[in-house]
This record gives structure tokens, sequence and C-alpha cells, in this order.
């Protein structure tokens, strides 16, 4: 199970595996017959964090690389 486990579920495999459900391996991995998945106020949280405005920069939270740009760089032209 993962950290916060509030936010997820333990059920059983119904049929199908669902679509969301997180593909966890080694020690943490369910039980067979069993999947995690996210629970509705984890769907919740991420589309509230999803939403939030980020279009500027914050102080506090620096970039450790240089933003990509938008458009790719021009071609250089050849001199004859």
């Amino acid at each position: 199970m993962p950290s916060f486990r509030f936010l997820y579920e333990k059920r059983r495999v119904g049929g199908e595996v669902a679509a969301d459900a997180l593909k966890i391996t080694g020690d943490n991995a369910p039980e067979e017959g069993w999947e995690i998945v996210p629970s509705y106020d984890a769907k919740c949280l991420v589309a509230y964090l999803m939403s939030l405005d980020q279009s500027h920069e914050l102080k506090e939270a620096k970039l450790s690389a240089a933003p990509a740009s938008s458009s790719p760089a021009p071609a250089k032209e050849e001199k004859k």
C-alpha cells in the first residue's frame, strides 16, 4: 500500500483490473486478485492541484533547469 493510505482503496478485482489501478511490484504489491485504486478524494485532490494557476514563477521554488522554449530555433541558412 502506498503512503497516504487514506487516499487509496484496496478492493477485489472484479473481472478486469481497473484502468486507474496502481501498478505496484515487490513487497508492497497487493495479493493476487486484489488491486489498489485511488479514492474519490484522491481524484478530487489531483483535480484541484491541477487547476491551480501555475503561470508565474515562485521565488520559493527555484527551477533547477532552464525552461524549454515553446518554438524551435530558426534554421540556419547556408551562405553560397
